[in-house]
């Protein structure tokens, strides 16, 4: 089954598309899973290499106590999960562990948050950490 039969052309040009109409957003939808895997790796390796793999760390800047109701989220403060709340970290101690991943090979740094959004409180120091 060609791509043409849903009426999406392959994504062989490397230009990003803004003019998505939405007939062709309806046709990539109907697409097979496995076709959809299939053009997002085809445009993956037409973009970065293929061998390569992007280093990445996670660090969770302010654990527990999310007020959010997800069920499958052990950071929400609606379950007992075991997951202790702690408070959002220094901001010290943030540019410190991402130094640390950097050294470590880390071209990504990425902060994770227990909240939907910061409080006006820890906005400065949230804002510090991204420019850090």
């Amino acid at each position: 089954m060609s791509l043409s039969h849903h009426g999406v052309p392959h994504a062989e040009a490397n230009v990003p598309r803004h003019d998505w109409r939405r007939e062709e957003v309806r046709a990539l939808f109907a697409l097979p899973f496995p076709e959809l895997i299939h053009r997002a790796a085809s445009v993956h390796r037409q973009n970065f290499d293929p061998a390569e793999v992007q280093i990445s760390t996670l660090l969770s800047i302010k654990t527990g106590g999310c007020p959010e109701d997800c069920a499958y989220c052990p950071q929400s403060a609606q379950y007992d999960t075991g997951v202790k709340a702690e408070k959002l970290m220094e901001v010290e101690k943030v540019l410190a562990e991402a130094a640390a991943a950097k050294a470590s090979g880390a071209s990504r740094f990425c902060m994770g948050a227990a909240w939907r959004a910061p409080k006006e409180r820890d906005l400065d120091s949230v804002c510090a950490m991204v420019e850090g």
